[in-house]
């Protein structure tokens, strides 16, 4: 039983960890490939707030605003509005990025969110 009660505490732990070391709060960038090879550059401005998680997305298609933000562990979890249309986004936080799944219809799409360089 102390083992479990050990091992339950190092995971707990470590999600602490991950979470001071990734502020998630600020300018993350990458890359949607659809299914037809076509490419469209995401910028996300996002705002942590103890467990919630508002912001923006910009595309080529203009700024959306993120609604239902939340953060649990090392994950998020949010909607993207556009066209008056919900689309879901649920990310893994890492030490450098967001690993980010989207869906859109039925289709869901990976990308990796970084913070850009400023050089």
């Amino acid at each position: 039983m102390k083992r479990v009660a050990l091992i339950a505490l190092t995971l707990a732990c470590s999600v602490v960890v991950c979470l001071a070391a990734v502020s998630l709060t600020g300018n993350w960038k990458g890359l949607l490939r659809l299914n037809d090879g076509s490419e469209y550059p995401l910028s996300y401005k996002l705002n942590a707030d103890g467990n919630k998680l508002t912001g923006s997305v910009e595309t080529t298609l203009g700024v959306s605003p993120i609604t239902d933000g939340v953060i649990k562990g090392d994950s998020v979890m949010f909607n993207v509005s556009y066209n008056g249309q919900d689309i879901p986004n649920k990310g893994k936080c890492y030490p450098d990025s967001i690993g980010m799944n989207i869906t859109v219809g039925y289709d869901t799409y990976h990308v990796v969110l970084t913070h850009p360089t400023d050089k």
